[in-house]
């Protein structure tokens, strides 16, 4: 691709309205100021140049054009960033060269595409579709949300889609298996999906990315609901279905409504409520609670009305607090999912949304509508599931309240509640510090494993003393030494069955990260780790020298002293040298 035209896209987009769609910008003299997305702050720091056509934030210092904004703020490679970029300037780009996989990104793209016109046709205009209109009707799902949506359908036939687009559109079967679509066996390609309701899943560019198919009448036999599998578009459990299609609205509103599955986000958007997206699952995970971010910093999760006691559904809450969000609970009453709320009362549906309950005081009353506050267990239960809910609360005011409340309606002083925090919190503290006393490693550690891993794949003679005598901790020192015993022509499964059990997953680890340099670094960086290695031995060679010359002008001994003073002097020497050198 011609550097040109790369120019020529940048000199046709204005990143003031680029970033714009992400940030809110106030003029602020020449250029315009807002909050910095790439860091938390309260006080704007984030600059735009519309002249210079640059952005530049003066609190964590990261800056650049338009491409680099889309790349840091998307978590994309630069070729995606061009296209959207591109796309908005309406310039068809040149073909790309260089960039591994983005090619390929873009016909699983475009086969998808295809691929949901297809389903959408059969749904509705097809005689194979009509069972699927009928109940799609039952359920209230009219060709306004089909259209909008596109809904499509896939017939109880093996090779349907296969068919379509391999004879019809003449693309590759790897291709269509690359993109999740069909299944290989034995030399033989099936539809992944048949005989199911296809709900196309898209990115926030409207990019169709992968699918999930209901099947019309559920059995024990057969899932209800499949999804593609990972591709390299699709990415389970980041991202969330919808959001190509209200995420204006969701923008315009200020909040989210996040529900679990499709039906109850079509039934939703049928009763008037746009602003909302389907997360597929009870549990956000922090990828969705990222991308829902970049859209409105306040969410109001409307799932089934068993959530309250899933702790899935709690993880998912504390991953969009630690998003920094707002969170509201919408409370579904007698209904148990958002699907039959919107179908059999709109109205008190979307009053249910605009009265959303805070988090602490949903959880607070279900937790006290699931026990009874009048008996022993009931007490105990209690406060055992909100117990860490309120140690979790860091507003100081808002803790307060809530310990009030529950300590009212338990029958307890609020002590009582305080000194149960302080015991939960007494206890995730003594976690914490054995999780990073576990995890915490030293620079010799980190070292000798990144060595070692490198030095398994590259098969060397470690009867090498120098080398050898670089492993000082305790489990490297034992794979070298089974590595030594072997001899040479040993494979890495031979080494891990001489292995004690306790070492396998380590040595596993070792062998796995080994081969994330590539090989014409590989030397590079062994060379650089071995120096790093010899400085640290020598650095420690050095203290214990230096306290055994205090040790020995303590107890007067001259001639220890002189000795010892000669070896430092000999080891600064060494030292020196090694850390000049190239």
């Amino acid at each position: 691709m011609a550097e040109d035209q790369i120019e020529e896209i940048k000199l046709k987009t204005d990143i003031v309205e680029i970033v714009g769609e992400y940030v809110e910008l106030k003029k602020a003299g020449r250029n315009y100021k807002g909050l910095c997305p790439f860091h938390s702050e309260k006080s704007p720091s984030f600059m735009v140049s519309p002249e210079l056509q640059i952005f530049k934030c003066f609190g964590c210092s990261v800056g650049g054009d338009v491409y680099k904004f889309l790349i840091d703020y998307e978590k994309i490679e630069f070729p995606q960033a061009l296209k959207i970029l591109a796309d908005k300037a309406g310039i068809k780009l040149q073909p790309l060269k260089g960039f591994t996989g983005f090619e390929e990104k873009e016909e699983i793209y475009k086969v998808n595409f295809v691929a949901s016109d297809f389903y959408h046709y059969l749904l509705t205009k097809h005689a194979l579709g009509e069972t699927a209109r009928d109940y799609l009707k039952k359920r209230g799902i009219g060709e306004d949300l089909i259209k909008t949506f596109k809904l499509g359908f896939a017939p109880d036939l093996p090779g349907a889609l296969f068919n379509f687009l391999t004879k019809k559109k003449n693309y590759q079967p790897t291709l269509l298996e690359k993109a999740g679509l069909v299944v290989g066996r034995g030399g033989n390609y099936f539809d992944r999906f048949r005989a199911r309701i296809m709900f196309p899943i898209g990115d926030h560019y409207g990019n169709t990315i992968a699918f999930s198919g209901r099947v019309l009448k559920s059995s024990g036999d057969i899932a209800k609901y499949i999804n593609s599998p990972d591709t390299l578009v699709y990415k389970k459990g980041q991202t969330v279905y919808g959001l190509s299609v209200t995420k204006e609205k969701v923008k315009k509103s200020g909040f989210v409504v996040v529900v679990e599955g499709e039906f109850d986000l079509l039934s939703s958007y049928k009763a008037g409520i746009e602003n909302i997206v389907a997360i597929k699952g009870s549990a956000l995970t922090p990828q969705q609670a990222e991308l829902l971010s970049r859209f409105t910093s306040k969410v109001a999760l409307a799932l089934d009305s068993d959530f309250a006691g899933d702790q899935a559904a709690r993880r998912g809450i504390d991953v969009l607090k630690k998003s920094g969000a707002e969170v509201k609970v919408i409370d579904l009453g007698k209904y148990k999912d958002p699907d039959e709320f919107a179908m059999e009362d709109p109205e008190g549906w979307k009053k249910a949304v605009d009265t959303a309950q805070s988090i602490y005081d949903f959880l607070i009353e279900s937790t006290f509508a699931k026990f009874d506050p009048k008996t022993t267990e009931g007490k105990e239960k209690i406060g055992r599931e909100l117990t860490p809910v309120l140690a979790s609360i860091e507003d100081e005011i808002v803790k307060a309240y809530c310990v009030r409340i529950v300590s009212e309606r338990l029958g307890v002083p609020e002590e009582a509640v305080l000194a149960q925090i302080g015991k939960t919190r007494l206890a995730n503290s003594q976690k914490e510090e054995t999780i990073i006393e576990e995890t915490q490693k030293s620079r010799q550690e980190i070292l000798e494993e990144k060595l070692l891993g490198l030095l398994l794949h590259q098969n060397p003679d470690l009867t090498d003393e120098e080398t050898f005598n670089l492993f000082k901790t305790t489990k490297a020192q034992k794979i070298v030494q089974e590595y030594r015993s072997l001899g040479n022509g040993f494979t890495p499964q031979d080494l891990s069955q001489r292995l004690p059990s306790e070492l396998n997953n380590f040595f596993s680890e070792l062998f796995l990260r080994g081969d994330q340099i590539g090989e014409k670094d590989q030397k590079k960086e062994v060379g650089s780790l071995k120096k790093e290695l010899r400085i640290l031995s020598i650095k420690d060679e050095i203290k214990n020298i230096t306290r055994k010359i205090k040790e020995a002008e303590v107890e007067n001994n001259e001639d220890s002293t002189q000795e010892l003073g000669g070896l430092l002097r000999d080891l600064t020497l060494k030292l020196s040298n090694l850390e000049k050198e190239e």
